[in-house]
């Protein structure tokens, strides 16, 4: 993927290769910034390979959906894509954009910025999801209700997650735990397996996209001057053991904390009542904290989160 012809229009790095060649439902290609992670959904999207041996785009029968959290932030996408499949005569038209192909196949853009976003998908059919900025979704429970639209009743389409992000934002915990990925990652691929098939996680650092250095290799040297450390390993390696997430505001606090060893594991003591707090959640999950008062000091026990 894609297949080699005489005029190549573009040819996938080898850890791009690894991405687009899984076979799992939930495909996650996240880490460092530059990594060549848009441009291999761009391509998935209609140069991936149904049963037959046909790239997708070919097919009549083909839906697919682009989606990202701000609909403004597609642009980048949308423009790239049309040079990418300059070759196809597919037609861009609409808000939000609808890209249509000679043979009928049509892959639809869309944005998650309310709540409503996410009830619009359910009872479509697309074969191919490609989220971009995975860990911009807040909960995993908006993430399942919007690939439960990811299903085929095409014969030769298989119906396949292609998802891409950076470490952080307020979506990290549940995508890292989702696909168990580790704070420092040594492996191309980790696969999780689950009662419904695997899931696959491919790892890009910023030094596997060899045309980006090549071409702007300034680049690379801003993201190693990054002065916060945790910053740098992100941006540059894709490390996710200690994210900056935007909107943190006790980031530095709990950092502190963390040095300080006042995070460890502190057990229910049922000789003490029990406190919780409470953050209610409009249009996101419900957040409730576990708290004891102990001879002077508050130990937090347990957190739930749920919707």
């Amino acid at each position: 993927m894609p297949r080699k012809k005489k005029n190549i229009l573009w040819s996938p790095q080898p850890k791009q290769v690894l991405a687009l060649e899984r076979p799992e439902f939930e495909i996650l290609y996240g880490g460092a910034r530059g990594g060549g992670k848009t441009d291999a959904g761009i391509m998935w999207m209609a140069f991936s390979y149904d049963e037959n041996g046909n790239p997708v785009y070919q097919n009549p029968m083909y839906r697919g959906l682009v989606i990202r959290l701000n609909a403004k932030d597609l642009g980048d996408w949308i423009e790239r894509a049309k040079f990418r499949y300059r070759t196809t005569g597919a037609e861009f038209t609409g808000v939000p954009t609808q890209i249509r192909f000679p043979s009928g196949a049509i892959i639809r853009t869309g944005h998650l910025n309310d709540e409503d976003a996410y009830n619009q998908y359910l009872g479509h059919e697309y074969q191919q999801m490609n989220i971009e900025e995975l860990t911009q979704i807040p909960s995993e429970v908006s993430y399942t209700k919007l690939i439960s639209s990811c299903r085929s009743t095409v014969p030769e389409l298989r119906p396949q997650v292609f998802c891409t992000t950076n470490p952080g934002n307020v979506g990290h915990d549940w995508v890292k735990k989702r696909w168990r990925i580790p704070d420092v990652v040594t492996d191309n691929v980790i696969i999780t397996p689950t009662e419904f098939g695997n899931r696959a996680f491919i790892h890009a650092t910023v030094y596997d996209n060899e045309i980006l250095d090549k071409n702007d290799p300034n680049y690379r040297k801003q993201l190693e001057a990054i002065p916060d450390e945790n910053l740098r390993r992100a941006w540059l390696m894709g490390e996710w053991g200690n994210p900056i997430i935007p909107g943190s505001i006790y980031k530095d606090e709990i950092d502190k904390a963390e040095r300080n060893g006042q995070i460890g594991l502190y057990r229910h003591n049922p000789a003490y009542p029990v406190h919780t707090y409470w953050d209610i959640g409009v249009g996101d999950a419900t957040a409730i904290g576990f708290f004891q008062f102990i001879k002077g000091t508050w130990f937090w026990i347990d957190y739930l989160e749920d919707s």
